[in-house]
């Protein structure tokens, strides 16, 4: 088992976190998957990318200028496309001509706008955190701490478990901090509206 890509958290942290001596090696496969299911579980409630990576998005025009991503915060945009043929040079757009804006959410167009159009848009761009913030790494070590303590009580691989007539999720148990710690980086839809354009 190795950590995937998304994980929010290092084997070396886990252990630290688990008070498993750095030495025994016996369990580092079985906390490697606790960490990636625990990575997966918080990036599928948050409902976006959390560790900074290349994004391709392509977006229909709605004669906005702005354009909210799906991933933030937004680093660096790599390359904007306006047009039906995003292989053709002239649909490349200038990147004087737009920029990031200041919640790093999203991409406004300086003079123009996105013009109406399915599919239109193509924007590659860096998003992501480049290192994970601590409230959201210690949410991951809480899940994989609680992984454990499923595995060790034969719970093992189920999303919820029965007390009495109730069966209680995995995040009803979670610590408060933990749930608002989902809540607070967790995807909110906001709609493409247009902002108004600067006259230089």
């Amino acid at each position: 088992m190795a950590l995937n890509a998304n994980a929010l958290t290092t084997l070396v942290m886990a252990k630290a976190y688990l008070k498993i001596p750095t030495v025994e090696t016996s369990m580092d496969s079985m906390i490697e998957l606790f960490i990636n299911a625990s990575s997966q579980m918080l990036e599928s409630e948050i409902d976006r990318k959390i560790k900074a990576q290349s994004i391709t998005e392509v977006h229909h025009g709605r004669d906005s200028n702005i354009i909210m991503l799906n991933e933030w915060p937004v680093n660096s945009i790599t390359e904007l496309r306006i047009g039906s043929d995003f292989s053709d040079p002239l649909t490349i757009i200038d990147p004087d001509d737009y920029s990031i804006g200041d919640e790093e959410n999203c991409i406004i167009l300086t003079n123009r706008r996105f013009g109406r159009g399915y599919n239109n848009t193509r924007i590659i761009y860096n998003g992501g955190y480049s290192a994970v913030p601590s409230d959201l790494e210690h949410a991951c070590l809480w899940m994989v701490f609680y992984y454990r303590m499923m595995r060790e009580s034969g719970d093992i691989g189920r999303t919820s478990k029965g007390k009495g007539d109730e069966s209680i999720s995995i995040l009803q148990e979670a610590p408060l901090d933990v749930k608002n710690t989902i809540a607070r980086y967790r995807r909110m839809e906001i709609p493409n509206i247009g902002l108004p354009m600067s006259n230089t």
